[in-house]
């Protein structure tokens, strides 16, 4: 890709390396910036004590149908195993 030197005219970061390269880095260093900024106020709420932490979801409860019994079965027909023709 070309440098930021040999393009004389305005450009986006897509086209050129080291403009790519100034952008990533600045998202990397806002976000790290805004992650710094949240801890600062969770330990500022902590120390006050108005932190509240985040409670576990309830583990769902799965209700399972009631099993029926093998004698009790309704329909269907009763098909004999094959037997073996070699023996």
């Amino acid at each position: 890709m070309p440098k930021h030197e040999d393009m004389d005219y305005p450009h986006s970061p897509l086209w050129c390396d080291d403009c790519y390269r100034e952008q990533r880095e600045g998202n990397v260093l806002s976000e790290m910036r805004r992650t710094n900024d949240l801890k600062e106020r969770e330990l500022d709420l902590r120390e006050v004590g108005e932190w509240v932490e985040p409670r576990p979801r309830p583990r769902p409860t799965y209700v399972l149908p009631p099993t029926t019994d093998k004698t009790q079965q309704k329909g269907g027909t009763f098909v004999e195993p094959r037997r073996n023709q070699f023996t």
